[in-house]
């Protein structure tokens, strides 16, 4: 891919991609109902300037949306050590089971708020795909099981029975609660404190 600014140039890494896919064509003899599997690491990309680097935490699920936009596919599929999107942390819920879908937006919740299973930049590609791409979160140890759809809506959003997607948390968390008289009508205030938070590294959850 090419990245620049940390962003994938999807025109460029569009060409980078038809300019492989037509060598190897050509070496297989030009045919173009010829079927060719490709293996594609994960992780290691390119700048726009040639210059390799990596696509930082959770790359290679990253990749893997990535192509699946370039490639124009059907579906993108996560293989992972869960069986899906939890409903819970099996660790403090045992119970918890694998959701059978979730919206983009539900899940881009569950991640933000402490879900581990799919990070937020991995379903950009697949959001912003035309058409979007459905991504199936699956289980490399139980690869029968279905997993998890997330994809354009879920079932939440039409049953009542069913308005609770999962639960997630954050650990370390704490509450901080500004009040007083003298705030009323002062600018300046909300900078000053976010100000000082982010001096002492603390971030804030909004």
């Amino acid at each position: 891919e090419a990245i620049q600014d940390g962003a994938v140039v999807w025109d460029v890494s569009q060409g980078k991609l038809k300019e492989v896919h037509d060598t190897e064509l050509s070496k297989l003899g030009g045919d173009k109902n010829t079927k060719m599997h490709f293996v594609i690491t994960g992780y290691v990309a390119s700048n726009t300037e040639g210059v390799a680097t990596t696509l930082q935490r959770d790359g290679s699920d990253y990749s893997a949306a990535i192509m699946g936009r370039l490639l124009q596919s059907t579906m993108i599929s996560i293989w992972t050590d869960v069986d899906g999107v939890l409903s819970a942390d099996p660790r403090r819920v045992p119970n918890a089971h694998a959701v059978t879908e979730v919206s983009y937006n539900e899940a881009m919740e569950l991640a933000y708020f402490g879900a581990k299973v799919i990070h937020p930049k991995t379903m950009q590609p697949a959001i912003s795909a035309t058409p979007q791409i459905p991504i199936f979160i699956r289980n490399t140890f139980n690869p029968g099981f279905r997993g998890t759809r997330i994809y354009l809506s879920s079932t939440t959003n039409m049953e009542p029975d069913k308005c609770v997607c999962g639960f997630s948390s954050i650990d370390g968390m704490a509450l901080i609660n500004v009040e007083g008289s003298g705030l009323i009508g002062v600018h300046g205030v909300a900078k000053r404190l976010f100000g000082t938070l982010e001096a002492v590294g603390v971030n804030v959850v909004l």
